[in-house]
């Protein structure tokens, strides 16, 4: 909710006309091929003439949870990553977006420049400078099966700003 009172404050600064108008949604719920969606964050920009969607996904990982001990579970965040990817293909391939984006934020530092990548979490790789176009992705984690499909290139350039890293994803 704090991210989209800042979002809405920075986007109204830059209105070019005073018929621009950008609205936003919070988790709006799409249906894709009988299956429920969900947005984080759905951006309408409006100039009275022209409407367009942006769909933005968000990730965050804390090494640490706020117990004070490591959180674990850094297989299943690369996973969800990669299906926050898949989610915003899915909404701009069925019109939901006309853009995408998704945001990714992490203070483990093993995500951006891992020791080894042995392990089949790695299938899911978010390291520095990883690029990969498309693909089929079937490595089941946590327990979970998965099975979906990758259409667009992505490239996964990390900038840390304190303590936290961040990415931005658009497909190339």
């Amino acid at each position: 909710m704090h991210y989209s009172l800042n979002l809405k404050t920075v986007l109204d600064l830059i209105k070019f006309s005073p018929k621009d108008r950008v609205e936003i949604e919070l988790e709006t719920a799409v249906i894709v091929e009988g299956k429920t969606y969900i947005i984080d964050i759905l951006l309408t920009y409006t100039d009275g003439i022209v409407s367009k969607k942006h769909s933005i996904e968000l990730k965050c990982y804390k090494e640490f949870a706020s117990s004070g001990g490591k959180r674990g579970a850094s297989d299943i965040f690369m996973k969800d990553v990669y299906l926050d990817i898949y989610y915003s293909e899915l909404y701009l391939q069925h019109k939901f977006a006309d853009y995408t984006t998704c945001l990714i934020l992490t203070d483990y530092s093993n995500f951006i420049n891992p020791k080894s990548k042995k392990t089949k979490n790695w299938d899911y790789d978010i390291s520095q400078g990883h690029s990969f176009t498309g693909g089929h992705f079937t490595t089941s984690i946590g327990g979970r099966d998965v099975d979906f499909r990758l259409r667009e290139t992505y490239e996964f350039i990390w900038q840390k700003n304190g303590d936290y890293w961040g990415t931005i994803l658009r497909p190339k």
